[in-house]
């Protein structure tokens, strides 16, 4: 859990311990030096621990406060970022408070200025002055009316985006704090995708969690659209699967660490698997043509792998499929009809070896797809999170 840290503490000790002494940072966050001493002292309060050591020669960050600050540096430094990309000649980085940052993200994620308010504790009138506020910092809209529903513009999109990140480097600088004292109990944030579900990423939670018995883990197993926005948001660390080619964004950093390809694969007593060699036969163009499908979504690599496999057979796409990305739906659905699924053998591997399903055939022709880790750009891991991408990498390794 991220204590709140206003804005105003976090920029007092930055300056702080880039210029050794409150006396010399107060010009540069415009604080007389007693609230500059307060600033520190009330976000030392907040985080449970000191950041500075007092010397008669001025304040020199100890190491939890080298960690801190890094992260403090990273976060203060999204809201520069977001300066420069919605009004390079206005500076509101430094002048916007944590009180602007917390309204805009949970505008961001309400539907209007009323349900906003009530989860923010505050009346209407309160609301709509701090967002003026935060439209007068930044010199222009973030917010149309269309009838009775608000809308965000892409400024406000954009700054959110960058608030995003900012909290994440605050989460990840707390987590760094507790490992630094020996309480490996921080959070893993990790998106999985069909691929990384089966058993490669619990395998490699598994490992990581019987070393880190008290580290905090949540997986989100959504569409890669909502995975890709919540990494790119700092909601999520990593995203494990099949990559993109190209990145999806510049701001995304893909490490490949296998390829896996697709099989075709039908429950075993299924019409055109009894006598079917998966090592020898083939299944015909007629036979391609007549089956009833499941496939994953269009616009994924796994959609667009069959098209094209099925185009090289020369078979015209199937009028009427089943659209699914869930793995338990889809192997429920291949035991009980006579459906077939355009899977990886290792995502029914189970299945498989109890001889309930059946692959009919070689691998896809083309159908390799490159698996692995997504981050984002500049992305700095904690220890606990560093320690599991290691055992991702270890497990991948040795599939």
């Amino acid at each position: 859990m991220v204590p709140e840290l206003k804005l105003r503490q976090l920029r007092a000790a930055l300056a702080v311990a880039g210029a050794g002494s409150a006396l010399k940072a107060a010009g540069e966050v415009k604080l007389s030096a007693p609230a500059v001493l307060g600033a520190v002292s009330a976000l030392e309060t907040a985080l449970g621990t000191a950041l500075f050591e007092r010397t008669p020669r001025g304040m020199v960050p100890n190491p939890a406060g080298v960690l801190f600050c890094r992260r403090i540096e990273a976060g203060l430094g999204q809201l520069r970022a977001a300066e420069a990309e919605i009004a390079p000649h206005r500076r509101f980085a430094g002048r916007i408070s944590h009180v602007h940052l917390r309204a805009l993200l949970v505008l961001l994620e309400s539907d209007g200025f009323s349900t906003a308010a009530r989860r923010l504790g505050l009346s209407q009138p309160a609301l709509h002055r701090t967002a003026r506020e935060l439209e007068a910092l930044v010199g222009c809209t973030l917010w149309r009316r269309q009838g009775r529903v608000i809308h965000p513009t892409p400024e406000a999109v954009r700054l959110g985006y960058r608030a995003g990140l900012l909290l994440s480097e605050l989460r990840m600088g707390v987590d760094e704090l507790g490992e630094l004292a020996g309480r490996m109990t921080g959070r893993l944030c990790v998106g999985a995708l069909p691929l990384a579900r089966s058993k490669w990423l619990p395998h490699a939670l598994a490992l990581t969690l019987a070393r880190y018995p008290m580290a905090e883990v949540s997986i989100m197993d959504g569409p890669y659209e909502e995975q890709l926005d919540a990494l790119l948001r700092g909601r999520l660390d990593v995203i494990l699967g099949t990559l993109r080619l190209p990145a999806p964004s510049p701001d995304i950093v893909q490490e490949r660490l296998f390829e896996d390809s697709l099989s075709i694969v039908v429950r075993a007593g299924h019409p055109l698997a009894v006598g079917f060699d998966s090592a020898r036969d083939k299944l015909r163009r007629g036979e391609l043509a007549e089956l009833s499908w499941i496939l994953p979504p269009k616009g994924t690599p796994a959609r667009e792998n069959f098209a094209a496999f099925m185009a090289g057979k020369g078979v015209a796409p199937p009028p009427r499929v089943v659209e699914c990305n869930s793995l338990v739906a889809i192997r429920a659905l291949l035991l009980e009809t006579d459906h077939a699924a355009v899977l990886s053998a290792r995502q029914v591997e189970y299945e498989l070896g109890l001889g309930h399903l059946k692959i009919m055939g070689p691998p896809l022709t083309g159908s390799a797809q490159p698996v692995g880790i997504a981050t984002r750009a500049g992305f700095r891991s904690t220890r606990l999170c560093g320690a599991f991408l290691e055992t991702v990498r270890t497990v991948a390794a040795s599939l």
